[in-house]
């Protein structure tokens, strides 16, 4: 196995975890609630909920949580979601390239966090689990994301 290969597995294992971390945490059907729909009255978010993501639930955080739902359902994960003939071609193409969609994400819209996570800088401490598996997610996306496009 080559090290970018090694690289990728790592870093996907512990997306998976991480982001099944934050989604137990915040609770699947809060989590669920972020991705379909944070601003719905009839179903508020908890402000648990909403401290995670800084107050505010926005299109990009919403993305990063389809992201942790399609990498814990993925291959990598349970193995609930898998490419195959019978799928649309958008679900394939968003299976196959989940890591590098949210590791882009991560980089434009995390930066500052996922650099922190990658350096050893991050003081865990000062944030609650949720936060910190949400963005160790990111961070762990962010890796095998970038390792998938170097190995191409």
């Amino acid at each position: 196995m080559s090290w970018q290969n090694q690289v990728k597995t790592i870093a996907v294992a512990i997306a998976v975890l991480s982001g099944l971390f934050m989604a137990l945490n915040l609770g699947i059907g809060e989590a669920v609630q972020v991705v379909l729909d944070p601003n719905d009255p009839a179903n508020p978010l908890d402000p648990n909920t909403t401290a995670v993501f800084g107050g505010q639930v926005d299109f990009v955080d919403r993305i990063a949580v389809l992201g942790v739902f399609t990498t814990i359902l993925g291959a990598a994960g349970l193995g609930i979601l898998r490419t195959s003939s019978g799928n649309p071609p958008f679900i394939n193409t968003l299976i196959r390239y989940m890591p590098v969609i949210v590791g882009l994400v991560a980089f434009t819209a995390f930066s500052t966090e996922v650099f922190e996570v990658i350096q050893g800088d991050r003081v865990w401490g000062d944030y609650d689990d949720a936060t910190n598996s949400y963005i160790l997610f990111l961070a762990s996306s962010m890796v095998a994301g970038l390792v998938s496009l170097l190995k191409k």
